[in-house]
């Protein structure tokens, strides 16, 4: 089981952010980008995060801060029975939940 405690805002509906926890069954060590995905197909098809993966942990476009640490969500696994607070990066502006325009960054 991981308890993920997600960051979660949508400007054009939301007057301010909150976060949404969420408790995932796992069987082994999954990587932030794995457990987003399993949250987006099997509890919340309205998480936005970016799915794009280069499969190299190169190009940078699945940063996220994992307990207030800049991470890459491709690359770094998640331990079984752990707790994670995910977050955006905080330098862009959020366009929608996990998702941050890099412009602005």
């Amino acid at each position: 089981m991981i308890k993920a405690k997600i960051y979660r805002f949508d400007p054009g509906k939301d007057k301010e952010p909150y976060y949404q926890d969420y408790n995932i069954s796992v069987q082994r060590k999954v990587t932030i980008h794995e457990l987003l995905n399993i949250i987006h197909r099997d509890y919340d098809g309205t998480l936005a995060f970016r799915t794009y993966k280069c499969y190299k942990g190169m190009c940078t476009t699945c940063i996220v801060k994992m307990n207030g640490k800049v991470v890459k969500g491709c690359t770094t696994p998640l331990e079984i029975d752990s707790e994670v607070t995910i977050e955006p990066v905080e330098n862009g502006t959020v366009i929608r939940d996990l998702v941050v325009d890099f412009k602005t960054m």
